[in-house]
């Protein structure tokens, strides 16, 4: 096939959908077909496009035979999307967070191994030049915590960010970014425990809108990560790495700054990942080379996993284990 003729499909045309869209015009890759439950957005999202609109994926998925196709819908609308496009034999590109729960993902997960399809989660973080920087001056040395925040004040006029029955919370659809940064570089979590508090801000969100999370690593390690959605911060988004005579922060998107061995580090990014993530997963699709993914569905399903521990654990208020 012609690799400037992959015929590109979008599942959910809302929100997040226009980031991607953007860096697909960039790339000259044009879409085909989008898909969305509200028909009006559908059809105007598709004028833009010049695209068949549809509101059934499935539907689409039979009629348009996609090549790639853009999964981008809330983690409460998440069934069966993932898995048909997946067993249709389209690459797959997944907003985060994959799921609201883990049987969702997880048969996502099954269907695209059988399928055996390129797959992404849009995890632009990994895909940022800071990180690649950090990843090679920690090289092979041993990290042994991780910190993290996503500190910012949500708008309460969002259409379902701050309902925990669709997002399942600030940790599960936004501090996932950083969950899933700090396992990137410190590996799998076996265990947490989270504090949070509700009511802090009247109309933003149902949940606790300021939250503390504690994480103990496979290695060894440790790590926190604190988040809020009532309060902007200078660095609202920011994750610090720590091992022996080590030290690195990486404000996102683009700072880097620390010591290694006593030599400091600082350095400043160019590219935030937003382009690149994309960039690279259509590279990927083209060479078909699952290698060329830094975020693949397998792994950020164990970052959902993660997420949803602490959010048991701020039901509880007892050490939870993580899950698979």
């Amino acid at each position: 096939m012609n690799q400037q003729n992959l015929k590109i499909a979008f599942i959910g045309v809302g929100g997040i959908a226009g980031n991607y869209r953007r860096s697909l015009n960039q790339l000259e890759r044009p879409i085909a077909a989008v898909c969305d439950i509200n028909a009006e957005r559908a059809a105007a999202i598709a004028t833009e496009e010049n695209a068949t609109a549809y509101t059934d994926h499935t539907e689409m998925l039979q009629k348009e035979k996609p090549d790639v196709v853009f999964t981008c819908i809330p983690p409460g609308a998440h069934t069966t999307q993932v898995a048909d496009a997946a067993a249709s034999g389209a690459a797959l590109f997944v907003a985060k967070p994959v799921a609201q729960d883990l049987e969702t993902a997880n048969h996502a997960r099954d269907a695209i191994a059988s399928a055996g399809v390129v797959n992404q989660v849009g995890y632009m973080a990994r895909y940022s030049d800071i990180t690649a920087k950090s990843k090679e001056l920690v090289g092979d040395r041993k990290l042994t915590m991780g910190i993290g925040r996503f500190l910012t004040r949500m708008g309460a006029n969002h259409p379902w960010w701050g309902k925990y029955d669709v997002s399942r919370g600030q940790m599960v659809e936004q501090t996932t970014h950083v969950f899933d940064l700090i396992r990137y570089f410190l590996g799998d979590v076996t265990s947490v425990q989270a504090y949070g508090i509700k009511n802090v801000s009247d109309g933003i969100a149902d949940f606790e809108e300021c939250t503390v999370c504690n994480m103990q690593f496979e290695s060894g390690a440790v790590g926190s990560i604190t988040s809020t959605c009532v309060a902007r911060a200078h660095e609202n988004f920011a994750t610090e790495l720590v091992g022996d005579d080590l030290y690195l922060k990486l404000t996102h998107d683009l700072g880097l700054r620390g010591q290694i061995g006593g030599e400091g580090v600082d350095y400043t990014g160019t590219e935030a990942g937003y382009f690149r993530q994309v960039e690279q997963f259509i590279g990927a699709v083209d060479a078909n080379d699952q290698g060329l993914v830094c975020s693949s569905y397998a792994d950020a399903a164990k970052s959902l996993a993660v997420t949803l521990a602490a959010n048991r654990s701020l039901e509880t208020g007892q050490v939870e284990q993580v899950s698979a």
